[in-house]
């Protein structure tokens, strides 16, 4: 159950859902057996010799970018991809070569990098983003000048003795499919490299024999930095369990770092309607947000504050069954943030508590309506003078059994209608 006492923040109920999913299914796809649990569950959130405390707050290395994220092959169109490269002074700027293909048909016609990689996200459904970051994650060609190099060939190992490897090299492995040694799996050239590299990323086969082949809670067996062992973990999406069946090494920060770094936090997208919880370290007090810009300013600029804890909920947008504001206040003495409904409410903290509290308008609509309806539980935290929302009616009765000492149940703020 989540954490809500002082040491930690809520496991958002994604998190919850993943880790009963793998106790329930370990056994099921007859996992082989190991010294350890597979991570994330109930015997140990994470594999020994890892810190997430070392790690950036807004890191789950279980979720490395949202579904949306990732099958957002619009994103970015080729003009937009090549004017990024232009302001990165990218080595892929004015870089043009054979284009390679889809299933290791390699064409020869000479095309730029930009066209490309918009052409192989497109055919992929794989997010241009992604592959971007991967090319800085794989081989630096977003942010590396142009060098040359004493070796500038094929992978071979063990490399020649002083080899210093120049961008020729980086190109030719662009995406670092089949770059480790002793592979037959091996794309050289930039074009196929891409071609190649984005399948296997957007890859989600059905044939449970693939390397890629992934349903929920099944375990993978990867290889951990910390500890330089074998660990079992249960990656919580499709791309996710891609990410380390394509590096099979824990945790996949780089990806998630070059992401970030160059667009925002992955797992957070602009679907309408998703609401963004956050955990604020400091207080103790919970975010919410329907704004995916907000949310990725958060992320970006608040990260030594908040820590994302994925979607609380996602609401029906598409009619009109969400048709009263949810109101926002923020509280300037301990940077806390209230929600009501009430418009009774709203007005009395407006008239009574001015000195405390700054309204910032809607936040998003909601519904009073209880039919057809799923309620939204409001909790007071008398430590913390804030309030705590979920419509998880497992996360509810947890609060009250565990952290009754802390919190006062309020029964139900409001209603939501959620996307089907």
């Amino acid at each position: 159950m989540p954490n809500l006492t002082d040491r930690g923040t809520a496991r958002p109920a994604s998190r919850r859902v993943a880790a009963a999913l793998a106790l329930a299914l370990t056994l099921a796809l007859c996992a082989p057996p190991v010294a350890f649990a597979a991570y994330p569950g109930d015997a140990g959130y994470y594999p020994p010799g890892y810190d997430p405390a070392t790690y950036p707050a807004n890191y789950n290395p279980y979720l490395i970018i949202s579904d949306f994220n990732w099958r957002d092959s619009t994103s970015m169109s080729q003009a937009e991809i090549q004017a990024f490269l232009a302001s990165k002074n990218s080595v892929l700027t004015n870089y043009s070569c054979e284009e390679g293909g889809p299933n290791g048909l390699h064409s020869t016609v000479i095309k730029p990098a930009s066209v490309i990689i918009a052409e192989a996200a497109a055919y992929w459904n794989v997010n241009p983003k992604l592959i971007l970051a991967t090319l800085e994650k794989e081989q630096s060609l977003i942010t590396q000048v142009w060098h040359e190099g004493t070796y500038n060939g094929p992978y071979v190992y063990p490399w020649p003795t002083g080899a210093i490897h120049g961008t020729g090299y980086h190109l030719i492995n662009a995406m670092g499919v089949g770059c480790y040694p002793g592979s037959t799996d091996t794309h050289p050239g930039f074009g196929d490299q891409v071609w190649t590299g984005t399948q296997k990323l957007g890859s989600a086969p059905t044939d449970p024999s693939s390397a890629y082949y992934w349903v929920p809670g099944r375990v993978k067996t990867v290889y951990s930095y910390p500890s330089a062992a074998s660990v079992q973990i249960v990656p919580m999406n499709q791309p996710t369990w891609n990410f380390y069946a394509y590096t099979p090494y824990f945790p996949q920060i780089s990806v998630w770092t070059q992401y970030n770094k160059f667009f925002g936090d992955p797992r957070i997208d602009a679907v309408a309607g998703r609401i963004q919880r956050f955990y604020n370290r400091v207080n103790g007090s919970h975010f919410y947000t329907a704004s995916a810009t907000e949310a990725q300013n958060v992320a970006r600029n608040l990260s030594a504050i908040y820590t994302f804890e994925g979607p609380a909920y996602s609401l029906d947008t598409t009619s009109g069954a969400n048709g009263q504001p949810l109101f926002r206040f923020y509280n300037k003495r301990n940077g806390s943030h209230f929600y009501t409904v009430s418009e009774a409410e709203r007005d009395a903290t407006i008239r009574n508590l001015r000195g405390t509290y700054t309204f910032e308008g809607a936040a998003y609509m909601v519904s009073v309506d209880p039919i057809s309806r799923t309620p939204v539980y409001r909790f007071y935290n008398r430590q913390g003078n804030s309030h705590f929302y979920t419509i998880d009616p497992a996360e509810r009765d947890w609060v009250i059994r565990q952290l009754g000492w802390k919190y006062t149940y309020e029964g139900v703020a409001y209603y939501v209608a959620l996307a089907r």
